[in-house]
């Protein structure tokens, strides 16, 4: 079995990490990071219409996301508390992944001006009336351009 340095693991698990962020799956039919570049380029005032009598996932048809950004729609506290952050994100939309009802939220990189984090956290804490933290189910950096 080969020896192998701290640092070397290090750098193993920082090519993991930079290329699972091009595999990390579709979110609504579209690679995450797609997902990220439309979320950033999409202007506030671009999010559709909400319909009030808040409609169930079950609803929406596959591959309908509704952009997010708006105050008059605040990310649901259980998906908040699943990034394990508290900043305010920068947008975040409802959506599937690999099958499973789930928000993409993104929130500044902390130290990196010229890059966004990511993450992907499971919906089904939203159903008990959000008491429970979600299931983070993606995270990952990606750039702002």
């Amino acid at each position: 079995m080969p020896s192998t340095t701290a640092g070397e693991a290090g750098r193993a698990q920082d090519t993991s990490l930079s290329s699972a962020a091009g595999a990390d799956g579709d979110f609504s039919g579209e690679p995450v990071d797609e997902r990220v570049r439309t979320l950033l380029s999409a202007p506030i005032d671009a999010a559709e219409p909400r319909i009030e009598k808040e409609p169930s996932l079950e609803a929406e048809a596959p591959g309908m996301v509704t952009p997010q950004s708006s105050p008059d729609s605040p990310l649901p506290p259980c998906i908040q508390r699943g990034t394990g952050r508290a900043e305010q994100p920068l947008a975040f939309e409802q959506g599937q992944y690999q099958g499973t009802d789930a928000y993409l939220v993104l929130l500044p990189h902390a130290t990196d001006r010229a890059q966004v984090d990511a993450y992907v956290v499971d919906a089904s804490c939203t159903e008990d009336g959000g008491a429970d933290v979600g299931s983070l189910l993606l995270d990952g950096t990606y750039p702002l351009d």
